[in-house]
């Protein structure tokens, strides 16, 4: 596993692919290796934790299509919009959220996952990452075996942020560990 290929790839990002760029996509060996394999518990930490250090303008700029000149949510199929909408949702509605203050605080009309469009889901993830950070970890250990999505809703520096916090976490598991590693490429001992 190349885990400063995997970094260097996310730091590019789907912008730099978009612009013709001869940047390879994310490697899903190397990222279910290290990331995909990584706790859930423990991603959705890194994950809140990160989303929570990103400025909520520059996460917003991220995540509403047109702003900065990206639209991360319009490049995925409409299926997976409503899923991540439901997501989302269902985890904002866990946490005891009510889904009217939800869309009222993020200027949404439509909270319906299936009729969501890109900039609705903007919306919500911003509303969420500026008062539920927690929600978004959540949602995060869903897809973590899909960069793709995980770009799209996270932004490429919480994503980094991420990926470092959990590599650092793989190879201290390792290191305390000096054994082989375990099929699907997890440490016997995550710590």
């Amino acid at each position: 596993m190349d885990f400063s290929n995997l970094i260097n790839q996310l730091a590019n990002g789907p912008q730099a692919q978009a612009q013709g760029s001869n940047q390879q996509p994310v490697n899903y060996n190397d990222w279910n290796q290290m990331v995909g394999s990584a706790p859930p518990e423990q991603f959705g930490q890194a994950v809140s934790g990160a989303i929570s250090q990103i400025p909520p303008e520059q996460y917003q700029q991220h995540v509403t299509p047109g702003m900065g000149g990206t639209d991360p949510l319009g490049q995925l199929p409409q299926g997976q919009i409503a899923g991540v909408a439901q997501s989302v949702l269902g985890a904002l509605s866990g946490r005891g959220v009510n889904l009217n203050s939800v869309a009222q605080g993020a200027g949404v009309g439509n909270l319906n996952p299936n009729n969501m469009s890109p900039s609705d889901l903007a919306g919500v993830l911003s509303w969420a990452q500026q008062n539920h950070p927690q929600a978004l970890g959540s949602v995060a250990t869903q897809y973590q075996n899909q960069p793709n999505i995980l770009q799209a809703i996270l932004s490429n520096p919480a994503l980094i942020s991420t990926v470092m916090s959990v590599g650092s976490q793989f190879l201290a598991g390792r290191g305390q560990n000096q054994g082989p590693v375990q099929q699907g490429g997890s440490p016997q001992n995550w710590s």
